[in-house]
């Protein structure tokens, strides 16, 4: 049978948090062989791929040496033959059948080629489900926390989270892909700018009428030196993307030190040694991009 949906996920060690995805898959499949799933695997070793292949016979698993989520996600989408993507975090589990519905919006309007549903946390309460753009200053949160609060998507100005990526073939194929010279973070932004310039398709949506969890980073570290070097990758990220679509970087960099001034603020305040000084490391790391 033709495969109408492909389902792609990138993989880094956790086997556990893929196999909860792997198995809500399962569970909330409503469009059964149409659907296609692959795992790009770009763990160190061959303990997840041997898990996968042995545990999950329908999933095809593919092994990547390591370049990043963008090109993770190009393999996978290298040996898929789906009509439409679906780009799923690892950190995920679907809580209800998802997938009709997504194939039945791409289908109601030509000129949609991207879309996110809202995410949630474990105990269903809204989790961010897409960001801004441009911007990373007090004004950007709030305004962010404003339209997450209302589920007000505006489509040109905004990036739904790459935890969910609903994507038309078409405009995957009209875009060129996962730009690989990001390692992490700014892929799903960069990706939707040059749908929009490229490609036929070039609408993004949000739908809030169906759900997913999404556990916010459940394959990375949680302690200090994790975050900090994912702040590292993110500022990396973000120095290119300012390059390339021609953005002050300087002036991006500027808004993260007064935001984190803010919250270093607030965590002496509440007496939280522990997070005021993961603000301070954070705080050194902004300052020193900037020189």
């Amino acid at each position: 049978m033709n495969k109408i949906l492909s389902l792609i996920v990138v993989s880094y060690k956790n086997i556990n948090v893929l196999r909860d995805c792997l198995d809500s898959i399962h569970k909330y499949n409503d469009i059964g062989d149409a659907l296609e799933v692959i795992v790009s695997d770009n763990s160190p070793d061959l303990l997840l791929y041997d898990c996968i292949q042995k545990e999950y016979p329908w999933v095809k698993i593919l092994k990547n040496e390591n370049r990043g989520f963008g090109a993770g996600n190009n393999r996978g989408f290298e040996v898929s033959c789906g009509q439409f993507l679906l780009f799923l975090n690892p950190d995920t589990i679907l809580v209800e059948p998802i997938f009709k519905f997504a194939i039945e919006k791409f289908c109601q309007d030509s000129k949609l080629s991207l879309f996110g549903i809202q995410l949630v946390d474990f105990n269903l309460n809204k989790n961010y489900s897409f960001g801004l753009l441009w911007g990373a200053g007090i004004s950007a949160a709030v305004f962010h926390k404003f339209c997450h609060s209302f589920g007000i998507y505006i489509d040109g100005k905004m990036f739904i989270s790459g935890a969910d990526l609903f994507v038309r073939r078409e405009s995957f194929i009209e875009c060129g892909g996962f730009d690989e010279n990001i390692f992490m973070y700014r892929e799903e932004s960069d990706l939707i700018l040059r749908i929009k310039k490229k490609s036929q398709a070039n609408k993004t949506k949000f739908f809030k009428q169906k759900k997913l969890i999404h556990l916010e980073g459940g394959t990375q570290s949680t302690n200090s030196d994790g975050i900090l070097q994912a702040e590292h990758r993110s500022i990396a990220a973000d120095k290119y993307y300012c390059e390339k679509y021609n953005l002050n970087f300087k002036k991006l960099m500027k808004q993260k030190i007064r935001k984190c001034k803010v919250k270093l603020l607030f965590s002496i305040i509440a007496r939280n040694k522990d997070v005021a000084e993961l603000q301070k490391q954070t705080l050194g790391v902004y300052r020193a991009a900037l020189q």
